[in-house]
């Protein structure tokens, strides 16, 4: 359903289509705005808007919408602007849990003047108590899952083919009245009002404190498990041994059998006389994504077409649809025989973690099932933003770094627990992942590292930017520079020593089979004036005027960031209109990242020009491919020359650099040697033609043996004409290496390093799938690797403290960062900036107490949660003495390597807060491992 403005949606006409014990439920999910290009194609005669030099972006191509203030965030829109719904619109607001020490007994809207009063009051005991337990399809981790699949099994004693949450581990959406609430913040009942002006008087007088007309008191205790502050089903143990290690066993049953084993021999080998130890002990408070947006969006059911309509922005459209249809496949569902679910998918207005898998979707849609057929409206505002929506993990993380005296590191011992709030979401994957990266940049012979997520009364956590990484870097990276103080070493020469690189081990085993240039970066980072030269700049800054009670300091940290997960699916069409212009669609999502822009111009030395359209969130691409990605206990590779070990999956911005820029182009490349080559070579009367054999210049294809150029409108017409395929949907799957297979096309046999392969005509939108051939597939067991490619980054940071104050001041950033190819160079130093930005704000101001001492009273906001200003985060592009600056320095890639990206969206940002608490230590002596550094912190420090 298209938006009544002229940033028109595109609306994508296949369905897919979920089976459910109810029956079929159709999801039809429509393409995020492309108002960029359109408005581009009617100013400038099909032009690009991303600019003529094929490859190079001349402008975001979102980025003209959104300075003249169109409608492309779910926010901006109401009932009225979307076409075909009814103009009337309700309001939707839920009341929140206020304690989690006495059960939630109901409400009493008596006290609200007769404006405020809603058109209907929903609670739980009005469900059917069959809609109460909603199973939410998680799909994130391939490897992880497939731990959780083996232990339940092993558990329960039957094999489940599927992981959504393990039993008993469901909470309900409403809490139940005579029941305590699992978590603060759980909604305990909805109002929905049939006008704005109600809504807003009772906004009004609910604010701040909702509480007023909610009743507790004696009651039964929560429902559901696991039961708080135990963790979430499971929790990792990553140990490293000899030859053992979770990579080196076959499956899980394996692993945990020689558990004991291994964690004995590293017993005995650390009790041998000589090794140096370093105590490691942080702890850093949960943060806000604090994207531009707060969660918002637009539900209708249409009772007659039995369908629900959303509009939303998401990192996760497919998973949130899904549970969507999950939730009212139910024979408790408020609307009987739902026949489909479409989502319009809108810019989200920022992401960083906190739209994958919120529960923000289900909500909305609950607040449909009950509005008598009238569009709703869902919208938070900062308060509740703040008070439900989902956090960075607060966490703990206590162990051991054990050393040589020669500087080699022998072992390290680590038990890091996450605060997970009220509901598991990400957190047992973001856990994992942040066990993995406790081995920091370095090679550790031995390893025992254990990480949970525990369900507590807190805000939910979620897979906020970094995912698990933030924490696990402040752990290692400053345990690194204590023991070199302690030591008297070089903090640079005892990185060094200890560097892993390509052929070596992570601390699950899994072998790095990735260029990582560590020690060219070090070599960067140790001469730049910041650091060499890091004696005089202290001496200066100390002596000048003003500054007689700041002490300056210069620290260094560094992080092996992974990007991706275990597996990763991913989907993309390239699409050529008759008049020359092309459309890339792709299932990721552009949070602000820029991603819409790199796929659009990632296309053009392929296909001579850039796009002029790019589509995103297009998640019925993937239904489009006829492919199968049922999960199997064998991988069906060789068995179903159709099948995939994973479709799609929710959206991260580090995954556009390699993961989502590959599937474009390899699909761009099907389209040059299936269609454009083709017509190419009918006009030049040639048996055939490879890529080789031409050139684009200008927009015009070039054969090199000579004849006359072809321009790409030219050959749009001819492959139109000759009823060649007018575009290719692609989709590729990573597992520690591309899948790679041969498709019969009009271009013969084409090796390509995708997985499925269709091709579209002129006839219309559905595509004709062709079936791989000879193709080579991971290893099976290589899943158990956790990660495979890595994004480097090494930061240096000069910092000053007031000592009579408490106040710190990051004076100057230098970021070395390993980035690969770089497709758009203003987006990853855009990256760069917001996550020194983001750094500097979690490291030293972003302060949120837990319980109802913080946001979870629904009275927190900006100004009472701080984040980072202009004046906070130096502003200048290049270090010179005296000045603030951050200075980006990225390695060029070797020759050869093609245009092959890393995912750096998280890369720069995890090792700026320990280089901030490492340059302090540097400055007063005192080590700083509380993350946020306060002024309040930093003084009871310094007294110590």
């Amino acid at each position: 359903m298209p938006v009544r403005s002229d940033f028109e949606h595109q609306r994508l006409s296949r369905r897919s289509f979920l089976k459910t014990a109810a029956g079929t439920v159709a999801v039809t999910i429509l393409g995020l705005p492309g108002g960029g290009g359109q408005r581009a194609m009617a100013a400038g005669a099909g032009s690009s808007p991303l600019g003529p030099v094929p490859g190079v972006a001349a402008q975001r191509v979102e980025g003209l919408a959104k300075v003249t203030g169109q409608k492309i965030f779910a926010r901006d829109h109401n009932a009225r602007d979307m076409e075909g719904w009814p103009d009337k619109q309700w309001h939707a607001m839920y009341l929140r849990a206020r304690t989690t020490q006495e059960a939630f007994l109901g409400i009493d809207l008596t006290v609200m003047p007769p404006e405020a009063q809603p058109t209907k009051q929903i609670l739980a005991d009005d469900l059917d108590p069959r809609l109460f337990d909603v199973p939410l399809a998680f799909n994130r981790d391939l490897h992880v899952d497939a731990r959780l699949i083996e232990r339940e099994a092993a558990e329960t004693g039957a094999d489940k083919s599927s992981f959504n949450q393990p039993d008993g581990l469901q909470f309900d959406l409403l809490v139940m009245p005579g029941y305590t609430a699992n978590y603060l913040g759980q909604a305990v009942a909805l109002l929905l009002f049939d006008s704005l002006s109600a809504y807003r008087a009772a906004h009004r007088f609910l604010a701040f404190d909702d509480g007023r007309v909610q009743r507790y008191g004696a009651g039964k205790g929560p429902e559901g498990t696991p039961a708080p502050n135990t963790p979430f089903n499971y929790p990792t143990h990553y140990v490293k041994s000899g030859d053992f290690s979770y990579a080196a066993a076959k499956t899980s049953e394996v692993y945990d059998a020689g558990l004991a084993d291994a964690e004995a021999e590293i017993a005995a080998a650390l009790a041998e006389p000589g090794l140096l130890q370093q105590p490691i002990s942080i702890d850093m408070r949960a943060m806000d994504p604090m994207f531009m947006e707060p969660e918002a969006g637009l539900v209708w059911v249409d009772m007659q077409a039995k369908e629900m309509n959303v509009v939303l922005g998401t990192q996760s459209p497919d998973g949130d649809v899904q549970n969507i249809a999950s939730m009212f496949k139910s024979d408790g569902s408020p609307i009987r025989d739902l026949q489909g679910v479409t989502l319009t998918s809108c810019y989200p207005g920022g992401g960083f973690g906190g739209r994958d898998s919120s529960p923000f979707s289900l909500m909305l849609a609950l607040a449909g099932a009950f509005a008598d057929g009238n569009p709703v409206r869902l919208a938070y505002d900062r308060f509740e933003q703040f008070r439900v929506g989902l956090k960075r993990h607060a966490t703990k993380a206590e162990g051991t770094l054990y050393a040589n005296p020669d500087m080699t590191l022998e072992a390290i011992d680590l038990s890091m627990v996450f605060d997970g709030g009220g509901r598991r979401n990400l957190s047992p994957y973001v856990a994992s992942l942040g066990a993995l990266c406790a081995g920091g940049s370095y090679s550790f012979p031995m390893a025992n590292i254990r990480a949970e997520a525990e369900h507590t009364e807190n805000i939910s956590g979620g897979s906020q930017r970094g995912f698990g990484g933030p924490q696990a870097y402040f752990a290692i990276e400053t345990a690194m520079d204590d023991l070199a103080v302690a030591q008297g070493w070089d903090p640079v020469a005892f990185r060094r020593a200890n560097l892993i690189e390509e052929g070596g081990q992570t601390v699950v085993g899994g072998p790095i089979e990735q260029s990582l240039r560590l020690s060219d970066m070090m070599d960067i980072a140790e001469g730049h004036p910041l650091w060499a030269d890091r004696a005089g700049i202290k001496a200066a800054y100390e002596n000048a005027a003003g500054h007689e009670n700041r002490r300056y300091g210069t620290g260094i940290a560094m992080s092996l960031q992974a990007y991706g997960t275990s597996g990763d699916g991913m989907v993309a069409a390239v699409k050529l209109a008759r008049d020359g212009t092309l459309t890339v669609q792709s299932d990721a999502v552009d949070m602000g990242n820029g991603s819409a822009t790199t796929l659009g111009v990632t296309i053009g030395p392929i296909l001579g020009a850039n796009a002029t359209t790019v589509d995103m969130g297009g998640y019925t691409l993937f239904p489009q491919t006829q492919m199968s990605d049922v999960r199997s206990d064998v991988d069906l590779w060789t068995v179903d020359p159709m099948w995939t070990k994973k479709g799609t999956g929710s959206s991260s911005a580090c995954l556009t650099g390699l993961h989502q820029v590959h599937t474009v182009q390899q699909t761009a490349m099907a389209l040059l040697r299936g269609s454009l080559l083709v017509a190419a070579a009918e006009v030049w009367g040639l048996d055939g033609l490879e890529p080789e054999d031409a050139v684009w210049v200008d927009g015009m294809l070039v054969p090199l043996g000579g004849g006359e150029p072809l321009p790409l409108r030219l050959l749009a017409e001819m492959v139109y004409d000759l009823g060649l395929p007018t575009g290719a949907l692609g989709h590729a799957y990573f597992q520690n290496t591309w899948v790679e297979a041969e498709f019969d096309t009009r271009g013969g046999a084409l090796r390509l390093q995708l997985d499925g392969l269709a091709y579209y005509t002129e006839d219309g939108d559905t595509p004709t799938p062709i079936a791989r051939q000879n193709g080579s597939y991971p290893a099976p067991g290589t899943a158990r690797y956790s990660r495979y490619v890595w994004a480097p980054c090494i930061n240096v940071v000069g910092a000053s403290v007031d000592t009579t104050t408490g106040d710190v001041r990051v004076e100057n950033v230098l970021s070395v960062l390993n980035a690969g190819y770089i497709h758009v160079p203003q987006m990853v130093s855009g990256q760069s900036q917001g996550g020194v930005a983001m750094a500097i704000s979690y490291a030293l101001l972003e302060d949120m107490p837990p319980g109802m001492a913080g946001p979870a009273d629904g009275t927190w906001n900006l100004n009472r949660y701080h984040v980072a200003r202009a004046t906070d985060v130096p502003l200048g592009g290049v270090y010179a003495p005296g000045a603030r600056a951050q200075e980006l320095i990225t390695l060029d890639p070797p020759p050869g390597t093609g245009r092959v990206g890393r995912g750096i969206a998280e890369a720069v940002m995890c090792s700026v807060p320990p280089a901030i608490s490492n340059a302090l230590r540097d400055a007063t002596g005192v080590r700083f491992g509380s993350l946020p550094i306060t002024p309040e912190k930093v003084l009871e420090g310094l007294k110590t």
